[in-house]
């Protein structure tokens, strides 16, 4: 039979094999705690990295439409730089004041705003359900009115189509296109 001095021993050194197991244990814990904040701390620093890489670089996009084909080609073009840079989104049309030789107007401003504001808004529920949008109506002559907007807005961007006219009748007509990239005083893509 043991003594009790053999017993106590016993009993202290059963006592230090469970305090070294609990240490390993607890050493072990702090080693998977410590590998979940570094993976942790590194997914943050990626995200932030990856974050600042994608720092929006255009805030407001401005859109003219005069609804032909090439205008419709550049709003997808616009709504993609829209989505890419969580901008807003702005659709213009500007109805172009047409004058009569005898000095009437071909359509009344007020009838033709709102013809085209009902077309933006197709436009708006069909290609614009994702991305903050607003929709402009104005009348005037269409270069002026486009760099105007975009100065009472702060575009950062026009995205724009372009005819691609030439030759006599861009001398006779001159060019929106042209005169909104030389003008305005941010940066003007077009596309055709």
């Amino acid at each position: 039979m043991a003594s009790s001095d053999e017993k106590d021993r016993l009993g202290d050194r059963l006592a230090n094999i469970e305090k070294v197991r609990e240490d390993q244990w607890a050493a072990e814990r702090d080693r998977e705690l410590l590998a979940k904040l570094r993976q942790a701390a590194e997914a943050r620093a990626a995200a932030e990295q990856q974050r600042r890489e994608t720092a929006s670089v255009f805030n407001r996009i401005l859109c003219p439409l005069d609804f032909e084909e090439v205008s419709l080609k550049a709003l997808g073009l616009a709504v993609r730089l829209a989505a890419q840079n969580n901008a807003e989104l702005y659709l213009l049309h500007v109805c172009p004041v047409v004058m009569i030789p005898l000095g009437g107007q071909v359509t009344e401003p007020v009838i033709a705003e709102q013809s085209a504001r009902k077309r933006l808004e197709e436009i708006a529920n069909r290609d614009l359900a994702e991305i903050r949008h607003e929709l402009l109506v104005t009348t005037g002559n269409v270069a002026e009115r486009v760099i105007s907007v975009q100065a009472g807005l702060a575009a950062d961007l026009i995205v724009m189509g372009t005819h691609g006219r030439g030759g006599l009748r861009k001398l006779f007509i001159g060019s929106v296109a042209e005169r909104i990239v030389r003008e305005a005083p941010c940066p003007v893509l077009t596309t055709r």
